[in-house]
């Protein structure tokens, strides 16, 4: 009896021995949870690009704080540019918020700018992403102007309503408050906001003229009772073809969360 009572003793010291060091290597393998983003701290905003593009022909070239997209046969096709920053959730109560200044030089046509929030799906590609897109200046089809929320699982470029198959790929959720006016050359200040409350997300949007440039280009104000996402990782701008713009130049770029 004394003898079996010393091996099970010994089985047992054994047995939460390995327990414990079980649990602490499990402790220090587990990933990490992704933090949630900081609220009221400027994310960094990196990688420009046009979508897409296996080489930089069209840019972009960065110098001074400027971020240039140009280049020979550059207005000849609608191009989908983007940036991208980390990955933002945001909370009830908070505010993702974007400013970017824009200058657009050798416009030759009536076309329209777009530009927005949104959750990449590939840096390779404008399709299926998440988010909302706000156009500005004329399109055929929005004669009012636009504020498009993408369909979760949608297939689409980041900025139409339909896909390849002419499928829906985004809602319109209202016209701009101001009307529509013609994108010329000049610069220009696009920002956007998107707060979330009650889940929902409330977008806020406008894009100004500066000097003698023409202001309010467009205001948008809406409400999203159904977000397909409330986090958020890349910027979006698009020169549709019609624009037919020499060149686009960013500046003074900043993404910020803010709230509770």
């Amino acid at each position: 009896m004394i003898h079996n009572y010393w091996v099970m003793k010994k089985f047992l010291s054994i047995g939460l021995f390995l327990g414990v060091a079980n649990f602490g290597w499990a402790q220090a393998t587990a990933p990490s949870p992704t933090p949630a983003g900081s609220a009221g701290a400027d994310l960094s905003v990196s990688g420009w690009c046009v979508v897409g593009a296996k080489d930089q022909k069209f840019g972009p070239k960065e110098e001074g704080g400027k971020i240039i997209f140009s280049g020979e046969g550059f207005g000849a096709k609608g191009k989908n540019l983007a940036a991208f920053f980390p990955a933002t959730e945001i909370g009830e109560g908070q505010t993702l918020k974007m400013k970017v200044n824009v200058r657009f030089m050798g416009v030759a046509g009536t076309g329209n700018f777009r530009y927005g929030l949104f959750r990449k799906l590939s840096r390779d590609h404008s399709r299926g992403w998440l988010g909302y897109c706000a156009y500005a200046g004329f399109d055929k089809a929005f004669p009012k102007g636009a504020l498009l929320a993408r369909f979760a699982g949608n297939d689409g470029d980041f900025s139409g309503m339909k896909d390849a198959k002419a499928q829906e790929t985004a809602r319109n959720l209202g016209d701009s408050l101001t009307g529509v006016k013609t994108i010329k050359d000049g610069a220009y200040v696009v920002a956007l906001s998107l707060k979330k409350l009650g889940g929902a997300i409330e977008i806020e949007s406008s894009m100004d003229g500066a000097g003698d440039v023409p202001t309010p280009m467009v205001r948008y104000s809406a409400k999203d009772s159904t977000p397909a996402t409330s986090s958020f990782d890349a910027l979006g701008f698009v020169t549709h073809e019609a624009l037919s713009s020499d060149s686009v130049e960013f500046s003074e770029v900043t993404v910020k969360l803010q709230g509770p």
